[in-house]
C-alpha cells in the first residue's frame, strides 16, 4: 500500500493539537477495566462511568446482532462502578439512555492458558512505535498507549507483530544509536511473548544521496543491520529489509535495491547466522519486472523469506498467487515460505462516520462489521493458497487518503473494533490446527478443515458474500446475512462458535451458515475434497558453495544513462557510455580477483582487482553495449575472487536514440482527433484539440471527495492500427499543474484478459518526451484500446499530448 506513516502521524498531531474535543457520548461516559476493552475470560468485566458523565440511570447490553441480552440499573455511589455477570466470547456493546453510541468490549480466551504453538500462521502489522506514539492532540488516547497496544496484542493470541523503524532516527550520527521507543515497544512487546518482526525504511542523510531514499552506504547499511540484530536478540526474531521498496519507499533502480539488501543480509547474519531475513515486501501483484530485475541480481542469495504486500479483493488472491510463485520459479527459489507482511482491506471503502478527531473519517458499524466478516475469509484463503505467515494490517488506529481511509482495529480511543475480536477467535480456534483440505458444502458455500492439536477437527465455514466475489465499490453494505444450509454426515457432536467466538447450538441435519465465518468441532469423521498441499519451504544456508557473498557490486551511473519509470531498466544515451562501478568487501578478509563486464564493450577494466577487509574500490568504466532488435540489451558485472564467484550486477538498458534513428516507428496522427477518445474518468472530462500547441487535451473537474482518476479510452481502428510486433509508444506530454499528477498511466486493454498498467514519468509543466516500453511477454497484437492519463491529487486537471508514435522492432 503506498502510505508514509510516519509523515502522516506529524501532519495529524498537528492539526489534531487546535481541534475543540468531541461531543460526550457512551463510549466517553464510560471506561472498561481492561486494556483496549478487551477482557479476557475469568476477567471481571468492570466499567466506571466517568465524573463529568450525567447521572447514570438504566443500562443495556447487547450482543453483535444487536440482540438485547441484559438491562439494569447504573450503580450509584462514588465508584459509579459497573460489574457485569460473566459473558461467553463475543462482541459486545453497552448502551445508556440520553446517550449517543455505546461502549463496546470484547471477551476473550486467555491465550496464557494455551499450550505452546509453534510458528502461528496468524500474525498482525502493529507500526505501534509510530502509530501509538503519545499524541497530545487526542483527548481519548489512554495514558500509556504502548502498553496498551502491546497488551492488546497479546490477549489477541498474537505470537507475531510486524514494527517498524526509522533509521533515521535511531543513527542520526554515524554509529551513535538511540532506540528510542523501538526499543521500549520490543521489550513490551517480548515481556508479553508476543515476537517481532523488525523492519525499517527512512534511511539517514550521511548513508543516502540527497535526492534518495536508499543506502549508498554499503558499510554503514551492514553496520545498522548488525547492530539492530545484536540490539534485539530474542526479541526481533527476523527481519524484512525495507518496505515497498518497488514503488515509493525508493527512487533507485532495482540493481540499487539487490546491492543494499545484500549488504543488510550480510550485517544481519554476521549477527546471528540463523536470524531469518526477508525481502522487502513488495507492494504490487502480479510482481513488476522491477522485482524480476532485483533477482536476476543475485538477490535470491540473500533472502529466507519472500516478503509482499495485498490489498486487493478475496477473488483476486489466487491470481497473486500465481504470479509470485512464477517469479520464485523462474529464479529458482521457489522454497521460500512466502509471508504476506501487509493485507489489508479496501473492500469498505472509506469512512462512512465522523471520526473522534476533526479530519478524520471513521469507518461506520456497517463497515467495521465487513473489515470483521473480511479478515477470517481473507486470512483462511491465503493459508489455504500456501501462504506461510500473514500479517493484517493494522492494529492501532490510523488514517490515510487525506484522513478519509480508517485502518486499524482500534478507534482513535483505543477500544477495539469487532475485527479485533474476529481475529482472537480465528487464533483461539484454529492457532495451533493444521489445514487438511477444503470440504464442498455447496455452490454459495466455503468451508475449510483443519486438524487440532489434540487429534480432532475443525471446519470453518460461511456463505459467499460480495467480500468473496466483488472488487471494491462505492458504498459497499451489508445486503443480508446469505444464509444458506447445509447437512453433516452422521456421526459426532458438533458444536459450533460464530464469528466472536460465541458458542451456539448446532443442528448436524441442518446446519446454518452466513456469511459471517463460524467454527463447528465435533466433526471429525469430515474428510476434505480437495486435500491441502503444504507448500515446500527452507531457511537457505548462510553460507552457499563456491559463491562468496561478501564481495558485492554496486554502481553509480552518469548522466550518459536515464532510469525509466519503472526503474527495471536504463536509457543508454550514446556509446562509451561512463559509469562508476563499486567493488565491496563486506568481510574481515582481503581479497584479490578479477572483475568482468559483459553484454557489450567495457573500457577500463583493470586486470585484477585487490580488496581490504572492510574497504571497496571504485572503477571508472565505459560501456557500448550489443543491442538486439528491439533495442535492448544488458550490463552484467561479475568477478572471480580467491576461486569464488561473486553474485552478479545487472542492469536491463534500451537505447531510445537508436530506436529513434534506425527503428521502424508509426505515427498516430489520429490519435489527435478528440472523435476518436471515449470519455472516461472519476469526474467531467472535455476533449478537444489545441490549434496552438497542435495537441490533444484532455480537461478534468473532479467531485469533491472523488478517487480522481482521468484516463480517456482510444480504440485501435483494426487492422490497419494493429499493434503486433510493437515493443513500445512514445509520445510529448505536458500537464497544467505538475505538482497535481500523482502518477502517469498507459493501460493496454487486451481483448481477453486483464488490462496491463504501464508507468510513464510523470508530466511537467512545458511538452516533454515519454516512451513506454511494453513488457516482456506481452501480447501486443491482442491489445484493442489504450488508456492514457493521470491519478490527480487536485480538483481539476488538464493533459496535453502530441507526437504519438507507435514503435517497432527492426
Amino acid at each position: 500500500m503506498k502510505r508514509s506513516i510516519l509523515t502522516f502521524f506529524c501532519c495529524l498531531t498537528a492539526v489534531a493539537a487546535v481541534s475543540a474535543a468531541p461531543e460526550p457520548d457512551a463510549a466517553s461516559a464510560v471506561s472498561a477495566a481492561a486494556p483496549g476493552t478487551v477482557f479476557v475470560q475469568g476477567e471481571a468485566l468492570k466499567f466506571r462511568l466517568s465524573s463529568s458523565a450525567v447521572s447514570a440511570g438504566g443500562w443495556v447490553l447487547r450482543n453483535w446482532k444487536d440482540e438485547l441480552l441484559r438491562r439494569g440499573d447504573w450503580p450509584q455511589g462514588e465508584e459509579r462502578e459497573l460489574v457485569l455477570d460473566a459473558l461467553p466470547n463475543g462482541y459486545y456493546k453497552l448502551e445508556l439512555p440520553g446517550l449517543a453510541g455505546f461502549r463496546s468490549f470484547a471477551v476473550v480466551s486467555d491465550p496464557a492458558g494455551r499450550a505452546p504453538e509453534g510458528e502461528l500462521y496468524f500474525a498482525m502489522d502493529s507500526a505501534q512505535s509510530w502509530l501509538a506514539r503519545p499524541d497530545a492532540g487526542n483527548p481519548r488516547q489512554p495514558e500509556n498507549p504502548y502498553e496498551v497496544v502491546s497488551e492488546v496484542a497479546r490477549r489477541a493470541g498474537l505470537q507475531m507483530v510486524r514494527e517498524r523503524l526509522n533509521w533515521a532516527e535511531v543513527e542520526a550520527v554515524p554509529g551513535r544509536y538511540d532506540w528510542l521507543q523501538y526499543g521500549t515497544n520490543a521489550k513490551l512487546l517480548s515481556e508479553r511473548g508476543v515476537k517481532v518482526l523488525g523492519m525499517y525504511h527512512h534511511a539517514p542523510e550521511w548513508v543516502r544521496r540527497k535526492d534518495g531514499k536508499l543506502p549508498v552506504d554499503l558499510f554503514g547499511t551492514y553496520r545498522f543491520a548488525k547492530k539492530a540484530a545484536e540490539t534485539f536478540r530474542g526479541q526481533m526474531t527476523a527481519w524484512e529489509f525495507w518496505n515497498e521498496q518497488d514503488i515509493g519507499f525508493a527512487v533507485e533502480a532495482a540493481w540499487d535495491y539487490a546491492a543494499a539488501l545484500k549488504a543488510a543480509y550480510l550485517g544481519f547474519k554476521a549477527a546471528d547466522p540463523e536470524l531469518p531475513v526477508a525481502i522487502g515486501g513488495y507492494a504490487i501483484t502480479p510482481i513488476l519486472p522491477y522485482a524480476d530485475v532485483v533477482m536476476k541480481n543475485g538477490a535470491g542469495e540473500y533472502f529466507d523469506i519472500f516478503s509482499v504486500h495485498t490489498y486487493r479483493p478475496i477473488s483476486e488472491f489466487p491470481a497473486a498467487l500465481r504470479s509470485i510463485r512464477s517469479h520464485l520459479e523462474r529464479f529458482g527459489a521457489a522454497d521460500r515460505p512466502i509471508w504476506f507482511t501487509e493485507n489489508g482491506s479496501n473492500m469498505e471503502g472509506a469512512g462512512r462516520a465522523d471520526g473522534l478527531l476533526p479530519g478524520l473519517k471513521a469507518h461506520s458499524p456497517e463497515q467495521e462489521m465487513l473489515i470483521a466478516e473480511y479478515l477470517p475469509k481473507m486470512m483462511v484463503i491465503m493459508q489455504f493458497l500456501g501462504v506461510s505467515r500473514d500479517f493484517f494490517f493494522v492494529l492501532p488506529p490510523y488514517n490515510e487518503s487525506g484522513g478519509n481511509k480508517d485502518w486499524g482495529l482500534m478507534r482513535r480511543d483505543f477500544s477495539v473494533k469487532p475485527g479485533y475480536a474476529a481475529f482472537a477467535t480465528l487464533v483461539d480456534q484454529l492457532g495451533g490446527a493444521v489445514p487438511e483440505g477444503e470440504v464442498r458444502l455447496g455452490e454459495k458455500l466455503r468451508g475449510f478443515l483443519y486438524r487440532r492439536r489434540d487429534g480432532g477437527k475443525t471446519l470453518v465455514c460461511w456463505s459467499r458474500s460480495e467480500l468473496d466475489t466483488e472488487k471494491p465499490r462505492p458504498n459497499l453494505t451489508v445486503t443480508g446475512l446469505g444464509e444458506q444450509t447445509f447437512a453433516l454426515p452422521p456421526g459426532g457432536n458438533p458444536a459450533g462458535v460464530d464469528l466472536f467466538g460465541t458458542p451456539f447450538a448446532v443442528d448436524p441435519a441442518r446446519v446454518v451458515v452466513t456469511r459471517y465465518p463460524q467454527f463447528l468441532t465435533g466433526v471429525d469423521h469430515l474428510k476434505a475434497d480437495i486435500p491441502f498441499r503444504f507448500p515446500a519451504a527452507a531457511v537457505r544456508p548462510a553460507e552457499t558453495e563456491g559463491i562468496d557473498k561478501t564481495v558485492v557490486f554496486r554502481t553509480e551511473l552518469s548522466d550518459d544513462f536515464r532510469l525509466f519509470v519503472g526503474r527495471d531498466c536504463a536509457d543508454v544515451k550514446k556509446a562509451g557510455a561512463r559509469l562508476r562501478l563499486q567493488v565491496w568487501n563486506l568481510s574481515d578478509r582481503a581479497k584479490r580477483g578479477r572483475v568482468a563486464v559483459s553484454g557489450g564493450a567495457c573500457a577500463g577494466l583493470p586486470e585484477s582487482v585487490v580488496l581490504p577487509p572492510f574497504g571497496r574500490t571504485e572503477l571508472e568504466l565505459a560501456f557500448t553495449p550489443e543491442l538486439d532488435g528491439e533495442f535492448k540489451g544488458e550490463l552484467r558485472a561479475d568477478g572471480v575472487f580467491d576461486g569464488r564467484r561473486a553474485t552478479p550486477l545487472v542492469i536491463p538498458l534500451q537505447s531510445l536514440a537508436e530506436m529513434n534513428s534506425s527503428g521502424r516507428k508509426v505515427e498516430m496522427p489520429q490519435m489527435l482527433d478528440p472523435e476518436n477518445w471515449r470519455r472516461n474518468a472519476a469526474g467531467t472530462m472535455e476533449i478537444r484539440y489545441d490549434e496552438n500547441d497542435r495537441a490533444i487535451r484532455f480537461e478534468t473537474k473532479f467531485p469533491t471527495g472523488a478517487n480522481r482518476w482521468s484516463y480517456p479510452e482510444y480504440t485501435l481502428q483494426l487492422p490497419q492500427e494493429s499493434l503486433e510486433g510493437a515493443i513500445g509508444i512514445g509520445f510529448e506530454a505536458k500537464v497544467s499543474k505538475p505538482s497535481a499528477v500523482l502518477q502517469m498511466l498507459l493501460m493496454a486493454v487486451p481483448e481477453k484478459g486483464k488490462d496491463v498498467y504501464l508507468k510513464s514519468d510523470a508530466p511537467g509543466g512545458e511538452f516533454r518526451e515519454h516512451f513506454i516500453a511494453f513488457p516482456p511477454g506481452l501480447d501486443a497484437g491482442g491489445i484493442r484500446k489504450l488508456r492514457l492519463g493521470v491519478n490527480a491529487l487536485e480538483d481539476e486537471i488538464s493533459v496535453s499530448v502530441r507526437n504519438i508514435r507507435i514503435f517497432y522492432g527492426r
